[in-house]
């Protein structure tokens, strides 16, 4: 079910509030389009099997033509997330992770955060394969561009990644969202937010990935990263039983379910 009363697209799946053992908020990564929370479906089952209520956002909603760094974007996931009310569990996934990490100082000692695939800084390999992307998509070549981002999310080497072809009906707003959360993640490096965080932190990525690897994850000691076998940028959906176990494991120690 999708909700409009702040300023960001909204899906929200598990209990009524006054029902469940706690509250999830999940940030999207870069898609052509909102989809209503698909992207992390395997997990968003996990959370709201363990009780909690789940709500999924759409990151770019707060972007738009004045937005020229992750600081001004962050800036604004930071003034909106009172919004949402208290957050237990706060969960992003490639660019949504990124912005998890700018926004822990914000979000309490206590609060747990779940990442898949989210980068807490970049390289200069990943920035080359990221801005390729978003090139084409930023020069009216949006089918190119979404096509390129399916095989680079894939597992380096497997036999899927060769046979993607050209995505047809990708759009020029597509192109337009495409090209512009690419490009937030330039030149970042968040590891002081990450680092600092005192509370439980859970870093989940994939060993064949051609975007964001172990190198872009950065965690405290007290903090947990598992590297998914076989895996590229959506482990959850690669290795689905593996990682929904990991998340398990992980509420239940940290008592969120």
């Amino acid at each position: 079910m999708t909700h409009t009363a702040l300023p960001v697209a909204t899906a929200v799946f598990g209990p009524e509030a006054a029902l469940a053992t706690g509250h999830a908020l999940v940030l999207a990564p870069v898609t052509p389009s909102w989809d209503e929370g698909a992207f992390f479906a395997p997990v968003i089952e996990v959370l709201a099997g363990a009780g909690l209520r789940v709500t999924v956002a759409d990151t770019l909603s707060l972007w738009d033509e004045t937005v020229d760094s992750m600081a001004v974007f962050t800036a604004r996931w930071r003034e909106l997330l009172p919004g949402f009310g208290p957050v237990d569990l706060l969960c992003g996934n490639a660019l949504g992770g990124a912005v998890v990490h700018a926004l822990l100082p914000e979000a309490g000692p206590a609060t747990a955060a779940l990442l898949v695939s989210g980068p807490t800084r970049t390289d200069a390999l990943l920035e080359a394969r990221l801005g390729e992307i978003a090139d084409l998509a930023a020069s009216g070549r949006p089918g190119e561009a979404l096509a390129l981002l399916n095989r680079r999310v894939l597992p380096s080497g497997s036999a899927s990644e060769r046979d993607v072809g050209p995505t047809p009906g990708a759009d020029e707003a597509a192109g337009r969202r495409l090209a512009a959360g690419l490009r937030l993640l330039r030149g970042i490096d968040l590891s002081t937010a990450v680092l600092a965080h005192p509370g439980p932190l859970l870093q989940i990525v994939g060993d064949r990935s051609q975007l964001v690897t172990r190198r872009h994850i950065v965690a405290a000691p007290h903090h947990e990263v598992h590297v998914v076998p076989g895996t590229g940028m959506r482990p959850h959906f690669e290795q689905a039983a593996h990682v929904s176990a990991l998340i398990r494991a992980f509420l239940r120690e940290k008592g969120l379910q």
